[in-house]
């Protein structure tokens, strides 16, 4: 299935819209306005929360949660070596997912045991950050889109993130 992932221009927090092949909003992601926390709340298209986006602080490389409604958690770090790709790391309880991709060509492709879980790819000529992803489990749909909002983040942190903790 293939998702367009829109962040908001107008928003007063980081917020974005998952839209499916079919331009219907399928996913939102939104952050609290007044709240002490920044995190973010992924919602599906009739407004149930899915998860929670979370930043983890004591962590010695940038790294992020992923709180599911049923307890699971997801965490999310990068890494730094080797510098000339972007690394990640997803830490599932189905084991872990790695993250590669250039950083030039904003190309990223998401394996579980070498296996092809979602390629990402981001616009190059574009207001607001948007990505295009190809799910290919769709059984992570959710966690994978909210991945990619994290690695968003992540490579954005220096510049206007508003990332937080509860």
């Amino acid at each position: 299935m293939k998702y367009q992932i829109k962040q908001k221009i107008f928003s007063l927090t980081d917020s974005f819209n998952i839209e499916d092949e079919s331009g219907d909003i399928a996913f939102t992601a939104k952050g609290k306005v007044f709240s002490i926390s920044s995190s973010q709340t992924m919602f599906d298209k009739h407004g149930a929360e899915l998860l929670k986006i979370k930043r983890k602080y004591l962590s010695l490389r940038p790294a992020c949660r992923l709180v599911n409604n049923d307890g699971s958690e997801w965490l999310i770090k990068k890494h730094f070596w080797p510098f000339w790709t972007t690394r990640f790391s997803i830490t599932t309880p189905d084991g872990i997912l790695e993250m590669t991709g250039d950083l030039l060509q904003h190309e990223y492709e998401i394996r579980h045991q070498s296996q092809l879980v979602a390629s990402v790819s981001k616009a190059w000529f574009s207001w607001s950050d948007s990505y295009g992803v190809d799910i290919y489990a769709p059984q992570w749909t959710a966690q994978l889109l909210a991945s990619v909002i994290v690695i968003d983040r992540i490579q954005h942190s220096d510049t206007n993130s508003t990332f937080g903790d509860d």
